[in-house]
């Protein structure tokens, strides 16, 4: 199992908070809205022969800035 962590935005103290998140965690959140926004963009049968998960969790690590953790 992989874990990727992030910084979330600072709270009102002014103090950023560390998320660490693992892939299953990822999947379950993520995945449904990518996969749906690659549809819409591309084509079902598009997406699915040329993108996997794995696509799905490199976006998700480059809009969050994660790292792995």
């Amino acid at each position: 199992m992989r874990y990727y962590t992030f910084v979330q935005p600072a709270n009102d103290a002014g103090d950023p908070e560390y998320v660490t998140m693992s892939e299953d965690d990822i999947r379950k959140e993520y995945w449904p809205y990518w996969y749906k926004a690659m549809c819409e963009k591309y084509e079902q049968s598009y997406v699915d022969e040329h993108y996997c998960f794995e696509d799905c969790l490199d976006d998700w690590q480059i809009i969050h800035w994660a790292w792995k953790a």
